[in-house]
């Protein structure tokens, strides 16, 4: 409300203007009153709000004019607005598309890094499995190593109560 309030007033301050200008331009033409009045002579104010018609014409003519001049700047911005807002809408397109794109090149760079990564633990269980296979086989040697060991000892026991048997024997024949 207050805005519209200043923007009247301004509008009668500058159609005041104009009027003086176009009443100062033509001051000749007017009565001893009428030259009063411009001047300021008047002591009734009403008398000095209140010109002769004639001079309304073309302060209407000028406010129409000021009227033709803003609605033409308004026509232009808004004209450039849709201009800016096209403009804009392809910005943010192009935006969009380049985000796309950068998230896109992101993405087959993450999908190459897993593929190298599924090869490599594809790689690493095959090594398991053959280190396991290895660890088998070598237990299986192992256990095996013990049992002949564990046989050795046996037959190597029984080779020692044989000979201390047989040692026996000789020395009680030598007695």
């Amino acid at each position: 409300m207050a805005t519209e309030i200043d923007f009247l007033r301004d509008q009668n301050q500058r159609l005041n203007e104009v009027l003086r200008r176009y009443q100062m331009e033509d001051f000749s033409k007017y009565s001893s009153v009428q030259k009063a009045v411009f001047k300021g002579g008047g002591d009734d104010t009403l008398e000095n709000t209140l010109v002769d018609q004639s001079f309304l014409a073309p302060l209407i003519i000028e406010y129409d004019k000021h009227l033709e001049e803003l609605n033409g700047q308004l026509k232009y911005y808004q004209k450039q607005m849709g201009e800016m807002k096209l403009q804009l809408e392809n910005v943010i397109k192009e935006n969009e598309r380049s985000e796309l794109s950068r998230q896109k090149l992101h993405t087959q760079e993450l999908l190459s890094q897993l593929e190298m990564a599924n090869e490599k633990v594809v790689e690493n269980e095959k090594l398991i499995l053959e280190h396991q296979e290895k660890a088998n086989r070598l237990q299986r040697r192992l256990s095996q190593a013990e049992q002949r060991a564990a046989s050795a000892s046996q037959q190597l026991s029984v080779i020692t109560v044989q000979r201390r048997k047989a040692a026996s024997m000789m020395n009680l024949e030598n007695i």
